[in-house]
């Protein structure tokens, strides 16, 4: 289970292994890489977006959580955090939609070489975690995507879509249990 910076962990972690695995070919700086709003995208080459998150029912807790001191957790929820790779090359005019594909080439490779988010990427929280965080395409009609880019108030873009998780948002709400009867005294003083 990881803490409320579950969702940007995930992202700060397809961020750094697409950097790692994107520079200095075919993205020239570590830098063109990042999380951002398809609409404000600013100087980024490769955008990461999550534009969605559900409830993952296949990895739902169903009660307490104990913790170390005895006290309980309320179960975590589990989340499938949907995602969005998009490109947006700073070639010039003649040459960018060849430059563009030729990323998208890489980023499809790179996440299909990796189903589940590698640990040595992953943020101290998220990795302490423990938790195995599958990466997985999500095939969409041309039309499907364009909704998704209609949202964002922008034309559609050369994207790839993928549903990462479940990964598990652990609860805020800590009880402590009643205490423990440590003595118990039997019998009664009868006067006579």
């Amino acid at each position: 289970m990881a803490k409320y910076s579950v969702i940007s962990d995930v992202s700060r972690t397809i961020v750094d292994l697409l950097q790692a695995e994107l520079v200095p070919e075919p993205v020239a700086q570590a830098e063109q890489i990042g999380v951002c709003d398809p609409h404000d995208r600013g100087n980024f080459v490769v955008g990461v977006h999550i534009y969605d998150i559900s409830e993952s029912g296949e990895a739902r807790a169903n009660g307490p959580v104990p913790q170390p001191d005895g006290s309980l957790r309320n179960p975590p929820v589990a989340l499938n955090l949907s995602m969005m790779i998009s490109i947006a090359s700073k070639a010039e005019k003649e040459t960018r939609t060849i430059d563009e594909q030729r990323i998208m080439g890489r980023v499809i490779q790179v996440m299909e070489d990796n189903k589940r988010l590698p640990e040595k990427y992953m943020p101290p929280a998220l990795r302490a975690a423990g938790e195995i965080i599958r990466v997985s395409n999500v095939p969409m009609e041309l039309e499907e995507k364009t909704k998704i880019w209609t949202m964002f108030s922008e034309s559609y873009k050369l994207s790839v879509f993928y549903k990462v998780g479940p990964v598990l948002l652990e609860s805020a709400v800590v009880t402590r249990p009643a205490p423990r009867v440590r003595e118990v005294r039997l019998g009664t003083e009868q006067k006579g």
